[in-house]
């Protein structure tokens, strides 16, 4: 089932130019939402926030409803937030971030509390939920965008090795700067999640050697009810039954 358009009904900025704010309210056509403004009943749908200051909006009361859609601008096109403003009309939940900011973030558990205003779940359930989910996000920053292979067996020296390239590649805006992209919404009988990321995508092999680290896909078949890998591994796409 794809979701269907549109979700999104207002936008607002933090840390954006109020000059490029309204030429954006422009082209996507959504109408500015001022900060402290009601937004539930006056526009009937979540708000978009474009990201400027990447610190702010680590503030919980960013990540509550009014607000649904949260793109971090840094390093984007007009053309580009746009395209991604698109993407997040589409989904009730919908986040597209720089891979040090999801880091930063803890993503999951942002996206889960925004999940389970929507539909509450059981406890248990939603721990689940937010398990499988960080290790998705875990997999698109680490091995994806970032490009460190996992920890090869429980040495030392393995230890210090994955450490010493997670911190290497975390400090080089060339792959930092890479997207992480989340989008979730719900049907019938479950939600959708998919978290997408900018590297060189991943072919799943029939046999896993596994050292200390690769076993995040399997934790997560065997918690979500079907998994998918798309866009030749840059994108997996997690169905939860509610």
């Amino acid at each position: 089932m794809v979701p269907s358009p549109t979700r999104v009904a207002a936008l607002q900025g933090l840390g954006v130019p109020a000059d490029r704010l309204d030429r954006l309210s422009a082209a996507l056509r959504l109408p500015p939402r001022r900060p402290g403004s009601p937004a539930g009943e006056e526009f009937g749908a979540s708000v978009l926030l474009l990201v400027g200051d990447a610190g702010a909006v680590e503030a919980p009361e960013f990540w509550q409803r009014p607000f649904g859609a949260w793109i971090e601008v840094a390093g984007l096109s007009d053309a580009q937030i746009v395209e991604a403003a698109r993407r997040a009309a589409r989904a009730d939940l919908f986040a597209c971030v720089t891979t040090v900011t999801a880091n930063r973030l803890h993503l999951a558990g942002r996206v889960l509390n925004g999940l389970a205003a929507l539909h509450p779940m059981p406890e248990a359930q939603r721990d689940d939920m937010e398990l499988a989910l960080h290790e998705a996000i875990s997999n698109a920053v680490v091995h994806g965008n970032l490009q460190v292979e996992g920890m090869k067996g429980l040495s030392v020296e393995a230890l210090e090795r994955f450490s010493h390239d997670l911190a290497a590649r975390m400090a080089d805006p060339a792959f930092a700067d890479r997207r992480i992209e989340v989008a979730a919404w719900l049907e019938s009988a479950c939600a959708v999640v998919e978290v997408a990321d900018e590297g060189t995508g991943f072919a799943r092999p029939e046999r896993i050697d596994y050292g200390a680290s690769g076993r995040g896909l399997d934790l997560i078949a065997a918690i979500v009810e079907e998994l998918q890998l798309l866009d030749g591994g840059r994108r997996i796409r997690m169905r939860f039954p509610l």
